[in-house]
């Protein structure tokens, strides 16, 4: 018989044996069995939603109820994050206040058109932005009104308001899709400015680590070399403090905001660099400038959307502020107890006032001594500043007379009007964007005269001024010695937040925040 027959032969018994077939019977059996099972053991509950990161240092606030449960841990290693996922993680459900995607109510120009019309006045709009955010371009003596009360004591998990003021979030009312366009329109912006901050935002998204943090130099990111004149500034905390202020200025948050996974991802970074100290919790990395702009964008987060998990930690970086500062010149410098220079306590001072104004209350021996060290610096009777001894500088003298009205001179201060008139006469310099940063604010905050004027060339200049090609596209870089070391990113960051300043960059940049003092 041949081969092939006897295979086919053998396969025909095995197939007709009894055995086989029952071997087959139970098989299938077992696979229809276990096939049932998987069907009842689904769990056809609908999944819950995807919760926001919360952001939790030291014990988590007690919840009520099924949603409660444990905010994230944040220590000092942490496993890095991929650009294209940030971490979420379960936690109660959070409604955001006075928050919206950050879409402006504004068309923008082609690429390289001129502005249509002419540069809008302090008194376009006004009333409609008044009706809307409750804020309008007025000078600060004219709007009169009562300083809040406002108090936070250990242990109180969230700011409390008293004294009539706005509702939690109302400083930052002007930052809603739906006003931002008003408060653009009424005080001196453009549709050119708004798309040039869109392509800033977007450059700083691409230059954020995987980790969540920013670097001067830019290491970590996509960038791979591809942008030049990266910074030599060493502190992450500086860097990726100064990266998220624009992103907060824009109405972009860690619970809300096309940009919120990158901002949830920045202060994830941020949280898990703070040091426990005898001090209170520290964020400098070496420098106060890191210490104070963490502050500012914590309590700026904070402030936004009263995320109860961020309350600790501002607490704790205003009390390293506070212990850090030189009692004797009453001032900041880059570690604590050192004789203090003008740019690191305009920095701290501005943290301060944030977190004052989002219900954390500022110490007044703090706020009098560094007054005390304007007093040390200042010359012309106070019109003029040096950085840590009395001169004449155009950018220190920018950063002290916005210092000073933080710190109480009002929009009629005489000695304050002569200064910042002088400072504007020559017009804004295309080059130095940290005193142009400085002087827009304080000119803003006066309803100085020569603010649209003013105005008007330091934002077009800037636009002109950003990058429009190849990997650098939406970046800055200017020729400006007293910024050189934070390089393109901290070049980028002060201009966005310049063009930014018609919407609030900050709290603090409010008439409100002058008149209130500390």
């Amino acid at each position: 018989m041949p081969a092939d027959s006897r295979a086919r032969a053998w396969i025909d018994r095995v197939v007709s044996s009894p055995a086989v077939r029952s071997g087959y019977l139970s098989l299938a059996g077992h696979l229809l069995l276990l096939m049932l099972l998987a069907l009842v053991a689904i769990d056809r509950r609908r999944p819950p939603p995807t919760r926001p990161l919360l952001l939790a240092m030291g014990p988590a606030a007690e919840v009520a109820g099924d949603d409660a449960a444990r905010p994230l841990e944040i220590g000092v290693d942490l496993e890095p994050q991929t650009d294209d996922a940030a971490a979420v993680a379960e936690g109660p459900a959070l409604t955001p206040l006075v928050m919206a995607a950050p879409e402006v109510a504004m068309e923008s120009p082609p690429e390289g058109a001129p502005d249509a019309g002419p540069p809008a006045t302090m008194s376009d709009g006004v009333e409609e932005l008044v009706t809307a955010v409750g804020v309008g371009p007025v000078p600060p003596a004219a709007s009169g009104g009562r300083a809040r009360t406002v108090s936070v004591r250990p242990g109180v998990a969230r700011p409390t308001v008293t004294g009539g003021t706005p509702a939690a979030g109302a400083p930052f009312a002007a930052r809603r899709a739906e006003t931002r366009g008003l408060a653009v329109r009424a005080r001196g912006g453009s549709a050119a400015s708004e798309a040039a901050v869109e392509r800033g935002l977007e450059w700083l998204a691409r230059h954020q680590a995987v980790n969540g943090s920013w670097q001067f130099d830019l290491s970590g990111c996509r960038c791979d070399g591809a942008c030049r004149d990266p910074g030599t500034l060493s502190s992450s905390t500086a860097s990726t403090a100064i990266a998220l202020l624009p992103f907060l200025g824009a109405g972009h948050t860690h619970l809300d905001g096309r940009h919120q996974q990158t901002v949830s991802r920045g202060l994830y970074y941020l949280l898990s660099r703070m040091e426990r100290t005898a001090r209170g919790g520290d964020f400098s990395e070496g420098t106060m400038y890191g210490h104070g702009v963490t502050t500012l964008v914590l309590a700026e987060a904070l402030g936004m959307t009263q995320d109860e998990a961020l309350v600790r930690p501002v607490q704790e970086a205003v009390r390293f502020i506070e212990t850090a500062q030189d009692m004797h010149s009453g001032g900041w410098r880059y570690l604590p107890g050192q004789a203090g220079d003008i740019t690191v306590t305009a920095w701290q001072i501005a943290a301060l006032k944030s977190a004052r104004m989002c219900g954390l209350e500022a110490p007044s021996p703090t706020i009098e001594a560094a007054r005390r060290f304007l007093d040390r610096v200042q010359t012309l009777d106070g019109a003029a500043y040096g950085y840590r001894s009395p001169a004449a500088q155009p950018c220190t003298s920018a950063i002290g007379l916005l210092c000073r009205m933080y710190t109480g001179w009002n929009a009629d201060h005489e000695t304050l009007r002569r200064g910042v008139t002088a400072l504007a006469k020559p017009g804004p310099d295309p080059g130095a964007i940290y005193r142009n940063f400085y002087l827009s604010q304080t000119l803003l905050q006066m309803n100085h005269p020569v603010w649209p004027r003013w105005n008007a060339k330091n934002r077009d200049q800037i636009v002109a001024q950003q990058m429009r090609v190849a990997h650098e596209a939406g970046s800055w870089f200017f020729t400006d010695h007293k910024t050189a070391p934070g390089g393109r990113l901290a070049h980028t960051a002060l201009a966005v937040l310049t063009l930014e300043v018609y919407y609030r960059l900050l709290p603090i940049y409010r008439e409100e925040a002058v008149l209130e003092g500390f």
